[in-house]
């Protein structure tokens, strides 16, 4: 008798067991349902408010900040408010935010896009996407109006004897850091003015600095004969101006690309650049995918 109860006493636990495990195991998988459903993605976000908030960081002429208004201008200001009217959505700038601060932004949900022309770099694009470029810059070196050491020889500059003047998260410590890794480096904080990476080699703090041609162009206008473009045959690199948005937003990437290729095909585009453009050929252009002429429906 004592053997058939515990038999009994076996199997309702063996069956209080299943149950357990089947209703744990639905309630689990109820669970992550649910937080699936909660979390919102960028685009379902964007549609719903009918907003693209904008990050940004100060760099004429794509990002430009009135010191008396605040009012913002430039190529990537005028770019994202003709965009959000191609998508008859508003757009707001929230906050400034340093080059190397974006990526946690954009992961966080306080910004939707970082718009401000940003460089897709391999460094970059671990944390985060790229929009198609609306233009691209030449990437080069700067030394004082009277060093020429490094003419034609840029291999010169990584060496423990030069120091560069970077700033923090910008592009100008990337490469710095990926191809001159002998030098040292005069950094500047994220938020910095890009004026104080030429003013650091104009005043001797540092030998050389890396930014775009344009950029040294608007200091030499300011400043002349203070620094000077290192000669070479090439520049170091070109670089589309993008939008940066959170890694794996796939639909807000391609509505985005979709308007800036329109925006591209009809020539807003052009008309911003050209209106921002005080030196030719600073900022290079996009090539059209096709041609005109031949047959058409």
């Amino acid at each position: 008798m004592r053997n058939a109860k515990n038999g009994l006493l076996v199997v309702v636990a063996f069956l209080a067991g299943l149950a357990g495990a089947f209703w744990g195991g639905n309630r689990s998988t109820s669970v992550k349902q649910d937080a699936r459903v909660v979390q919102e993605n960028v685009y379902d976000r964007v549609m719903r408010t009918h907003t693209i908030r904008c990050g940004y960081a100060i760099w004429p002429p794509l990002i430009i900040k009135d010191i008396n208004s605040g009012q913002l201008s430039g190529t990537e200001y005028d770019y994202m408010e003709a965009l959000g009217k191609a998508l008859n959505l508003k757009i707001e700038w929230p906050e400034e935010i340093g080059w190397a601060d974006f990526p946690a932004a954009l992961a966080s949900g306080r910004i939707d896009a970082f718009c401000a022309g940003t460089w897709p770099t391999a460094s970059r694009a671990r944390e985060v996407d790229f929009t198609l470029p609306i233009s691209y810059q030449q990437f080069v070196a700067f030394a004082r109006a009277d060093d020429k050491r490094f003419d034609n020889a840029l291999a010169a500059i990584n060496d423990p004897s030069v120091t560069i003047a970077t700033q923090d998260g910008e592009i100008s410590a990337i490469i710095a850091a990926s191809d001159y890794p002998k030098a040292k480096t005069v950094q500047l904080p994220a938020l910095a003015s890009g004026s104080e990476l030429f003013t650091n080699v104009a005043t001797g703090k540092a030998d050389v600095t890396l930014s775009e041609s344009i950029v040294g162009e608007l200091y030499n206008e300011s400043n002349p004969n203070k620094i000077r473009r290192i000669a070479t045959a090439s520049p170091l690199g070109v670089y589309g101006n993008t939008i940066a948005i959170e890694r794996g937003q796939d639909e807000f990437r391609r509505m985005l690309d979709t308007a800036t290729q329109q925006m591209l095909y009809n020539g807003q585009i052009e008309k911003i650049l050209a209106k921002y453009e005080q030196f030719t050929g600073t900022l290079l252009r996009v090539a059209p995918p096709y041609a005109i002429g031949g047959s058409g429906r």
